[in-house]
C-alpha cells in the first residue's frame, strides 16, 4: 500500500473552539471563518458563536512544560511501534505537530493518529485524568519534496516559546538517547537543551 507524508496537528481539549478569533473550520467545512491563524479574520466575524461555545465547554486543557516532554515521547514511541515513520514532533501548550508517513486513506490516517493520542492520554492519566484531546485534528498531506522540507523545518525550528521539539536526527533524538538534553524552544526561535529535571527555558 502506498504511503504518504502528513503534517498532523492535534489540539488539546477545548483550546480551539468554533468561532475562535484565530480562525476555524467546523467538520466538513459547514461553517468556517474567512481567515486563519496567520491571516486572522475580523474579530467580530463569529464572536457570538465563539462566546456560545466558551460558555458551554469544559476548562481548556493546557500542557505544562514538564508534561510536554511526555507528550512527545509517548506520541513518537507509539507512532514507531505502529511502524509508521516519524521524523519530527513538537508539543506546545495547546497542540502537537508531527510529520509522519502513513498508508491508507484519510479515515485510516485519523484512526492511526487516534491510537497515538490514546497512548499519550494513557501515559498522562495520573497528571491529566480524563479527556485531554479535541476531536479530530488537521491532517495535511505533503504534496512534494519542497513542502516536506518546509514542514520539517517549521516543526523543528518555528515553534512557540517553551515548546518541546524532537527529530529523528541522531543529535536531536533525545528519546532514543537519554543522555541528550531535551530540546526546548526559547524566545526568538532559539533552541536550548535541558538535562535532567526540566527547568523554565531561558528568555
Amino acid at each position: 500500500m502506498i504511503k504518504n507524508w502528513y503534517h498532523i496537528i492535534v489540539n488539546a481539549r477545548c483550546t480551539w473552539l468554533h468561532g475562535d478569533p484565530r480562525g476555524f473550520r467546523s467538520r466538513w467545512h459547514r461553517i468556517h471563518s474567512s481567515g486563519d491563524y496567520k491571516n486572522r479574520p475580523p474579530k467580530s466575524e463569529h464572536a457570538g458563536l465563539h462566546r456560545w461555545h466558551v460558555e458551554r465547554s469544559h476548562e481548556p486543557v493546557r500542557f505544562e512544560e514538564h508534561i510536554r516532554i511526555e507528550v512527545v515521547r509517548a506520541f513518537v514511541q507509539k507512532c514507531e511501534s505502529l511502524e509508521h515513520r516519524i521524523i519530527a514532533c513538537s508539543c506546545g501548550a495547546e497542540h502537537v505537530h508531527s510529520l509522519i508517513e502513513v498508508s491508507g486513506d484519510y479515515a485510516e490516517v485519523r484512526k492511526e493518529v487516534g491510537k497515538m493520542k490514546q497512548k499519550v492520554s494513557h501515559a498522562l492519566r495520573d497528571v491529566l485524568p480524563g479527556a485531554i484531546w479535541a476531536s479530530g485534528g488537521q491532517y495535511k498531506r505533503i504534496v512534494d519534496v519542497k513542502h516536506l522540507h518546509a514542514t520539517y523545518a517549521y516543526i523543528r525550528n518555528k515553534q512557540e516559546h517553551g515548546a518541546v521539539v524532537w527529530s529523528h536526527r541522531d543529535e536531536e533524538n533525545w528519546i532514543a538517547d537519554e543522555t541528550q538534553g531535551v530540546i526546548f524552544m526559547s524566545r526568538g526561535h532559539k533552541r536550548i537543551r535541558v538535562i535532567g529535571i526540566p527547568q523554565t527555558p531561558g528568555v
